[in-house]
């Protein structure tokens, strides 16, 4: 016996079909985020099924959505220093992170393991987030966040590269396009590779101080780009352990 679908079934088979493509097309990005090829196959996807922002429509998009978050915002981040035209973006991001955790909401990023992404994951933690450093986290790679499992905020660089910045975003309302995000997230944030801000800054202070043993807190500070009171806490410890 032949079965005979009516239109209104046929285009809701042909929406499910669309939506499984699309989350297969999503979770290869997310599980080979270092393949070139994978990311092309996302970014068609993403230009025909989100919105897709400018470079400075991206930044206001991440100072609404901390803004909006009511319980979680993670998210991977480049943590590059910011340029002085980028100066006052960076504080107001860092404000709405101070606001948002005062209103309870959980906040981590994940930045890539470079000591010079060290000064921002300082800012970050003193605002208010949890911050870790991932060797799977790629200095030039897409970065994301993920607010309230339901909002996700993607930034794309123009091209790769160790300093590129985000030329343009994507902001996608799906709880199971975050899902995959968060995932992702999770998976890195706990790999044994993953340092916290304190371990990691301790690895480097450590570092500095073998390398040159009459190295000062405001040398070895100035090289990372963070404060002099976060050294001479580290050496203390340093000193404490040995």
């Amino acid at each position: 016996m032949a079965l005979v679908l009516d239109n209104g079934t046929v285009q809701v088979l042909l929406l499910v079909v669309e939506l499984v493509l699309l989350v297969a097309t999503l979770l290869l990005l997310v599980v080979n985020r270092r393949e070139t090829k994978a990311r092309e196959v996302l970014m068609r996807h993403f230009t025909s099924v989100a919105d897709v922002i400018t470079r400075q429509e991206y930044f206001v998009a991440v100072i609404d959505a901390v803004q909006r978050s009511q319980k979680t915002l993670v998210g991977s981040v480049t943590g590059s220093p910011p340029s002085n035209e980028e100066g006052e973006v960076i504080r107001q991001i860092l404000n709405s992170i101070a606001e948002a955790a005062k209103r309870k909401v959980e906040i981590r990023y994940l930045l890539p393991l470079a000591p010079d992404r060290l000064r921002m994951g300082r800012l970050y933690s003193r605002s208010g987030a949890q911050v870790k450093f991932s060797p799977s986290v790629l200095i030039g790679d897409a970065r994301y966040s993920c607010i309230d499992s339901k909002v996700v905020l993607v930034g794309i660089p123009e091209r790769s590269g160790r300093n590129e910045p985000t030329r343009k975003g994507y902001t996608i309302t799906s709880e199971s396009v975050s899902r995959l995000f968060t995932r992702d997230f999770e998976e890195q944030w706990a790999a044994p590779g993953a340092r916290t801000y304190q371990d990691y800054l301790m690895e480097l202070v450590g570092q500095a101080r073998v390398s040159n043993t009459s190295a000062s807190p405001e040398l070895i500070a100035g090289n990372l780009g963070i404060g002099k009171e976060d050294v001479e806490a580290t050496l203390a410890a340093l000193v404490g352990r040995s």
